[in-house]
């Protein structure tokens, strides 16, 4: 039989427990329309028609993918692995841009964004994202 205080002191806890579990889920409510916003996909989706990278938007224009030769003939540096897309994709693919040999994410002021990023698609497939917005 369960006095008044324990019954009481078990309501207190299950309030409780749904209000963390409230809040929790709120915080991850507010995470994912902000990684919407950032990344243009949902979390867990695949790139789209936009590349979200070095602070900039990058936009795909449509047309067949490319050859590695036929992006790296366009560039005069170095086109360089520079991370994986989207961060929380379920198929993250391997994002590439020109960068110079000395490039270093800690360099102050940081180097500039490139213009074209290259998103790996398939084997030996790239698609060009070009930046939007000016400078």
């Amino acid at each position: 039989m369960m006095t008044g205080v324990s019954a009481s002191t078990t309501g207190h806890g299950a309030r409780f427990a749904a209000r963390i579990a409230v809040g929790i889920l709120a915080l991850a409510v507010v995470a994912a329309i902000w990684y919407r916003q950032t990344y243009k996909v949902w979390p867990g989706q695949e790139a789209s028609a936009f590349v979200h990278w070095c602070g900039r938007d990058y936009a795909n224009s449509g047309g067949p993918a490319k050859t590695w030769q036929q992006i790296t003939s366009h560039e005069r540096l170095p086109i360089r692995p520079v991370g994986r897309y989207p961060p929380l994709g379920r198929s993250r693919q391997e994002l590439f841009a020109a960068t110079p040999a000395a490039q270093r994410a800690s360099a102050s002021p940081p180097p500039p964004c490139p213009t074209t990023v290259y998103l790996r698609t398939g084997p030996g497939d790239y698609r060009a994202y070009s930046l939007e917005g000016g400078p």
